[in-house]
């Protein structure tokens, strides 16, 4: 597995971020620090040293304590991440770079960023910002569709029909892996479709009578290897999940 692109789902990191201080009346600001920065170099920066496959989701929500960006970040273990992330120069200095945008405080009106790694779903109740993944096979995430939710859960509905309709749909091979974590005001749900793209119905009916969920479906995009010439960056929009890969050429020229 180490020289493949399959990613077994406990070795996907689930995070969830919140926009510092600094972004609170700044969200254009925001964003396009993601989309010049921030995306763009977890691909350049950790993909040559194990991160095999990176899925962020920029969402906006009018509604209150909803993460501003999510992402399913995996590794071919969490070895492989620990020693990216802590043993290398460029994994600790893209650590620090988390600080210039997402609030980590537990102080003050804004939620903290969170992320973990997933546990295979054994039953109710979840335990609150522990992901789940409810599958368990090694699977290309790179070329797979996938479909997010985010749900409020100010309501505090029941998650137990959601769960019930997520296991059936992976024994019945309806979908490929289903990953899942509940924080205090939402929960996320990411699922990894077949090859048509075509979420369950149960599942679907589990959201279709909570107002404020957001909705998003996958579309693959490349970043540019490091020092490629005139980067742009990735532009994001509202509520879009982007599936990345790192373009292995480079276009960087030395001028004369």
């Amino acid at each position: 597995m180490r020289d493949s692109q399959l990613i077994h789902p406990s070795s996907i990191r689930v995070w969830r971020g919140f926009r510092n201080a600094s972004y609170q009346q700044d969200r254009e600001g925001f964003v396009n620090k993601l989309a010049d920065i921030f995306i763009p170099l977890t691909c350049q920066a950790m993909m040559p040293i194990g991160l095999r496959s990176y899925i962020p989701t920029l969402v906006r929500s009018d509604l209150s304590g909803m993460p501003d960006e999510i992402a399913l970040v995996g590794y071919g273990d969490q070895q492989t991440y620990y020693c990216a992330s802590h043993d290398t120069v460029i994994g600790r200095a893209y650590g620090l770079l988390h600080d210039e945008v997402f609030n980590f405080s537990t102080e003050g009106d804004i939620p903290p960023s969170h992320s973990g790694f997933p546990v295979c779903f054994a039953g109710q109740p979840l335990k609150m910002s522990q992901p789940y993944y409810f599958a368990g096979n090694p699977i290309d995430w790179s070329v797979t569709p996938v479909t997010v939710y985010v749900v409020p859960a100010n309501d505090q509905k029941s998650t137990a029909p959601l769960t019930a309709a997520l296991k059936n749909a992976v024994q019945k091979n309806l979908i490929t892996e289903a990953i899942l974590v509940q924080d205090s005001s939402y929960y996320v749900l990411w699922l990894a479709l077949k090859s048509g793209g075509m979420v369950p119905d149960d599942i679907k009916a589990c959201m279709s009578d909570i107002t404020g969920v957001v909705t998003s479906s996958s579309a693959t995009a490349s970043v540019p290897a490091m020092w490629t010439e005139k980067e742009g960056g990735i532009p994001i929009r509202d509520n879009e999940t982007l599936n990345l890969t790192l373009s292995s050429k480079s276009a960087w020229r030395v001028a004369s």
